[in-house]
Protein backbone atom coordinates (compact mmCIF):
# COMPACT_ATOMS: atom_id res chain seq x y z
CA UNK A 1 0.00 0.00 0.00
CA UNK A 2 1.46 3.29 -1.22
CA UNK A 3 1.07 5.95 1.72
CA UNK A 4 1.51 9.64 0.99
CA UNK A 5 2.87 12.50 3.33
CA UNK A 6 2.22 16.16 3.40
CA UNK A 7 4.58 18.43 5.06
CA UNK A 8 6.75 21.41 4.67
CA UNK A 9 3.85 22.01 2.03
CA UNK A 10 4.77 19.71 -0.02
CA UNK A 11 3.44 15.87 -0.97
CA UNK A 12 5.82 13.41 -0.86
CA UNK A 13 5.76 9.43 -1.82
CA UNK A 14 4.61 7.25 -2.10
CA UNK A 15 6.25 5.12 0.87
CA UNK A 16 5.34 1.86 2.52
CA UNK A 17 4.72 1.83 6.26
CA UNK A 18 7.67 -0.03 7.11
CA UNK A 19 9.70 3.70 5.17
CA UNK A 20 7.52 6.02 7.28
CA UNK A 21 8.28 4.03 10.38
CA UNK A 22 12.20 4.00 10.32
CA UNK A 23 11.65 8.04 9.37
CA UNK A 24 9.31 8.39 12.46
CA UNK A 25 11.92 6.73 14.60
CA UNK A 26 14.87 9.26 13.19
CA UNK A 27 12.70 12.18 14.16
CA UNK A 28 12.27 13.20 10.09
CA UNK A 29 9.06 13.78 9.76
CA UNK A 30 7.37 16.28 12.23
CA UNK A 31 4.25 15.13 14.66
CA UNK A 32 1.86 17.29 12.63
CA UNK A 33 2.49 16.07 9.08
CA UNK A 34 -0.34 14.37 7.37
CA UNK A 35 -0.58 10.67 5.76
CA UNK A 36 -3.07 9.26 3.32
CA UNK A 37 -3.94 6.11 1.36
CA UNK A 38 -6.33 4.60 -1.47
CA UNK A 39 -8.21 3.58 1.77
CA UNK A 40 -8.96 6.99 3.50
CA UNK A 41 -11.31 8.95 3.09
CA UNK A 42 -8.92 11.92 4.10
CA UNK A 43 -5.50 12.92 5.36
CA UNK A 44 -4.63 12.28 8.92
CA UNK A 45 -1.80 13.53 11.15
CA UNK A 46 0.62 11.04 10.69
CA UNK A 47 1.20 10.54 14.46
CA UNK A 48 -1.82 8.66 14.55
CA UNK A 49 -0.51 6.39 12.51
CA UNK A 50 2.56 5.40 15.16
CA UNK A 51 0.20 6.26 18.24
CA UNK A 52 0.33 2.71 19.51
CA UNK A 53 3.59 1.89 18.05
CA UNK A 54 6.01 -0.12 21.23
CA UNK A 55 3.33 -0.36 23.46
CA UNK A 56 1.50 -3.90 24.02
CA UNK A 57 -1.94 -4.16 23.51
CA UNK A 58 -3.73 -4.34 26.89
CA UNK A 59 -5.30 -7.56 28.45
CA UNK A 60 -8.47 -7.94 28.79
CA UNK A 61 -9.77 -8.39 32.78
CA UNK A 62 -10.80 -11.60 33.86
CA UNK A 63 -13.13 -10.30 36.62
CA UNK A 64 -14.23 -14.05 37.51
CA UNK A 65 -11.15 -14.73 39.53
CA UNK A 66 -10.12 -11.79 40.98
CA UNK A 67 -11.44 -12.92 44.25
CA UNK A 68 -8.87 -15.87 44.43
CA UNK A 69 -5.99 -14.18 43.04
CA UNK A 70 -3.46 -13.50 46.48
CA UNK A 71 -0.38 -11.22 45.92
CA UNK A 72 3.12 -11.33 48.06
CA UNK A 73 2.87 -8.26 51.01
CA UNK A 74 3.93 -5.29 50.55
CA UNK A 75 7.84 -4.41 51.63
Amino acid sequence: MGIYVYMLGLRRGPYDKAELQEMWNRGQLPKDALYWHDTMSRWAVISDLFANTGMAPSLPIDNGNAESMTFPPAS
